[in-house]
């Protein structure tokens, strides 16, 4: 009866998601004739955050001291944000969407990015990202929409190199959507080139990032086998140890650039690059809670309700990120599993657990359950980059 059960709350989880499938798809074909406004990444305007503003990515968690690295650091990160956008209105959202914008400003700043400001400068690009139903229903609208969301990201990425960059090394970071991009710039801007050494190291978090692509296309950029590894990987993507991937909702594609000629390839029967943030290796090892230092959360002001509605529609709600809360410890024990998939124990937390989605995705909080080894983390590769490549006096 308890299997029953569990089978049960699956299937009504699957059947509200086709339900709210339905309320996204867009109501047109995409078209480049309706396309917004391309970036011009002169403007600062089109940077969600920069080292000339602050922003909400200067945040830390409680009893943890503030840094101004996100301005002065020594060492960059650029980082591509998760899809935000889910209007059924287009295929590409504008840059001056403003709830897009409002959702980048107060949930994925503070919440995902400003794990890089114990040593980093900052920056992140808006761009005209594809709705999240590129993803659910392949073809050749979705695929056009990642490639304009692509295409900004490279550019704003050229326009860092040729302006920001000055010869610094830098990480490269995302999450979801943003790790697709992120896998494209590894491979068009970084593989091959002098930028290989730059690289402290590339965390495309939480979207199934292929081993095949190591074989393929990357072949001076490997995985991340060890916690000091540099020019290198770091990805995973986190389910409960009671589920796994649903494969018959798996419908998202991964790009390859092979020799100049791009391809799309289905995504839910490959190997995945999986790397335990409790131990920073690929092995499977199941490594217990003691190696957990610490999940983090936001505390969040609204005007309005949150939830779908907010999510889904067109204007801000009156979002304002307040803090982050303390760590959590001890909150899971985790193993690299079958395919490469990270599986943990249930958080002990109750806020690491809501927003869970069928199958145990835990994919929200890939990057919020881990805050304080990923930050630790960032910091040990980038002093062990500082050992191989030591600044110039």
């Amino acid at each position: 009866m308890q299997l029953f059960d569990k089978i049960k709350k699956q299937v009504e989880k699957i059947a509200s998601l086709r339900q709210v499938l339905k309320r996204i798809r867009p109501t047109i074909d995409f078209d480049t004739a309706n396309l917004p406004l391309a970036p011009d990444y002169k403007d600062l305007s089109n940077w969600a955050a920069h080292p000339k503003f602050i922003t909400k990515v200067a945040y830390t968690p409680e009893s943890i001291k503030p840094t101004t690295a996100w301005k002065d650091g020594q060492v960059d990160c650029f980082y591509v944000y998760p899809t935000l956008n889910f209007s059924s209105q287009y295929w590409n959202a504008p840059l001056d969407h403003k709830g897009i914008n409002e959702l980048v400003d107060e949930l994925i700043l503070p919440g995902q990015v400003s794990v890089f400001n114990a040593c980093c400068r900052i920056f992140v690009p808006r761009y005209r990202q594809a709705t999240f139903y590129s993803f659910l229903r392949t073809g050749k609208n979705g695929r056009a929409a990642l490639e304009v969301a692509g295409s900004d990201v490279v550019a704003a990425f050229d326009y860092y190199m040729a302006n920001f960059n000055n010869g610094r090394p830098f990480f490269l970071a995302g999450h979801s959507q943003g790790s697709l991009h992120v896998m494209r710039l590894l491979e068009e801007r970084i593989e091959g080139t002098p930028l290989v050494k730059q690289l402290v190291a590339a965390y495309p978090i939480g979207f199934y990032f292929p081993m095949d692509k190591f074989k393929r296309t990357l072949k001076t950029i490997f995985p991340a086998h060890t916690p000091k590894a540099i020019n290198c990987v770091v990805a995973w993507d986190t389910y409960l140890n009671t589920g796994g991937p649903v494969r018959i909702l798996d419908r998202a594609e991964i790009r390859y650039n092979q020799n100049g000629k791009v391809r799309w390839e289905k995504r839910k029967k490959k190997e995945v690059l999986g790397v335990n943030p409790l131990n920073w290796k690929t092995t499977k090892e199941l490594i217990s809670e003691e190696h957990h230092l610490g999940g983090v959360f936001l505390f969040l002001e609204s005007s309005k309700k949150m939830g779908l509605e907010g999510m889904i529609g067109e204007e801000p709600i009156g979002l304002s990120c307040v803090s982050l809360s303390k760590p959590h410890k001890l909150q899971v024990n985790a193993q690299i599993g079958k395919k490469g998939f990270l599986y943990v124990s249930k958080p002990k937390y109750r806020a690491f657990r809501r927003l869970m989605l069928p199958g145990g995705y835990l994919h929200v909080f890939d990057i919020a359950l881990f805050y304080i080894n990923l930050r630790v983390n960032i910091v040990e590769r980038w002093n062990a980059y500082q050992e191989l490549y030591p600044p110039p006096n």
